[in-house]
């Protein structure tokens, strides 16, 4: 049985990881370059589209007062309110405010939320929960699937990787089981767990099926640009493999997913050549 403790780590955890996938989609502009500005602008285009009665309580219990179309400039004297969701993304500091948690599940347009539809809601079919897979980069085929009477949540990193509940149609989740994952296979710019024998459709075929490697599984291809935090009190905060000539960024140490080659913490050097002088972005 999992805590309420340890399902909330674990709900934050798959914030985050699906903060990873929302810089490369519909919002990018507000997600790569974070700033307490842009992540207001993006809850008041998240709050258009959502018709999700939770997020505009989560909104009310966040910054004491209904969200409105016609609220915009009382919305800007709160901006300093998301300071600890611009940290919490960066990596900071955590969270400890559920509804803040919430807020930042809203910006990233993660689901299953609010944490408590989270924890006890389940997935109606299983048509949403490959959907709700796929968004998450985390992939489960197990041949038993359908035998499952249980939620599953299955953590995988990114420093920090996400969360997806497996549950059959009509239980409540209450018990969790955690099971471990045998193989995993690079897919685009993460790893995703799968069945060691799968043979379900040709696009997962692209990379070779693999043992499953807890720390390397962590592993994700990030893009960069010359407005990237390179650096942390002297630290390099990611690491690379050269491809082509061209070097690949990732956001933790480990081997490259298609080569191989041990992957190295970036340096000044790297930076200054690929990036600053835009001899990486020449590349795309």
């Amino acid at each position: 049985m999992i805590t309420k403790t340890e399902s909330l780590e674990a709900y934050k955890n798959a914030i985050k990881a699906h903060y990873e996938i929302e810089k490369s989609g519909k919002y990018s502009s507000f997600l790569i370059h974070l700033s307490r500005a842009r992540l207001r602008q993006l809850c008041e285009e998240r709050l258009k589209e959502s018709n999700n009665i939770e997020d505009k309580l989560s909104f009310s219990l966040v910054f004491g007062f209904e969200y409105d179309v016609n609220n915009r400039n009382k919305l800007k004297l709160q901006t300093d309110k998301f300071r600890p969701i611009e940290t919490f993304f960066k990596g900071e500091t955590d969270l400890a405010d559920i509804e803040a948690i919430n807020i930042a599940a809203l910006l990233v347009n993660f689901n299953p939320r609010p944490f408590r539809y989270f924890i006890s809601k389940p997935l109606p079919n299983e048509a949403l929960i490959n959907e709700e897979k796929h968004k998450i980069g985390v992939k489960h085929s197990y041949k038993n699937r359908n035998k499952l009477k249980h939620t599953i949540v299955k953590k995988i990193g990114i420093g920090l990787l996400g969360v997806i509940g497996i549950t059959s149609i009509g239980y409540t989740t209450k018990n969790i089981i955690l099971p471990e994952p045998q193989c995993m296979q690079w897919q685009n710019n993460h790893y995703e767990v799968v069945d060691c024998n799968s043979n379900e459709d040709n696009l997962i075929k692209q990379h070779n099926i693999i043992p499953f490697n807890e720390e390397q599984s962590k592993l994700i291809k990030v893009e960069v640009s010359d407005t990237t935090q390179f650096f942390k009190n002297g630290k390099p905060l990611y690491w690379y493999a050269k491809v082509n000539g061209k070097p690949e960024f990732f956001n933790t140490h480990g081997v490259h997913p298609e080569t191989g080659k041990a992957l190295k913490q970036v340096s000044e050097y790297i930076v200054n050549k690929y990036v600053k002088n835009n001899n990486y972005l020449k590349k795309f």
